[in-house]
This record gives structure tokens, C-alpha cells and sequence, in this order.
């Protein structure tokens, strides 16, 4: 064994936009709730609706160069 086998390539890479952090919770600035818990909402990325993931490039798929 010459070393490590290197992993397979995926087919999708982790998006540019949020950098694979798809959903986040955002202060709703309302204050805080009658037990004291935050007031937030669930945002999902819009480039890659909350998967933290996109697609290759159609010329990384087929070998060529991006």
C-alpha cells in the first residue's frame, strides 16, 4: 500500500453563497417571548434553497476544464 486511497468526488460541491450553512436563525426583533426565549425565524439560502450544496458545472462533469 503506497498511502491514503484518496475519497471519490461528489457531484455536487458546497455552495458558494452560504459556504454549506444553508438555514440560519434570525432575530425577529421582537423581543423575547413571556419565558424569555428569543424571538427568531428560519431562513434558507437562496441560491441553493437550504441544501448547502449545488450542482457542478456541466464542464467539470464532463472533464473539462472550469
Amino acid at each position: 500500500m503506497t498511502g491514503p486511497a484518496q475519497a471519490p468526488q461528489s457531484l455536487t460541491r458546497v455552495c458558494p453563497n452560504c459556504h454549506g450553512f444553508a438555514t440560519a436563525a434570525v432575530s425577529s426583533g421582537l423581543g423575547r417571548d413571556h419565558r424569555g426565549h428569543l424571538r427568531t425565524i428560519t431562513v434558507d439560502c437562496p441560491a441553493c434553497h437550504g441544501h448547502g450544496t449545488t450542482p457542478l458545472p456541466a464542464a467539470q462533469l464532463a472533464g473539462g476544464r472550469a
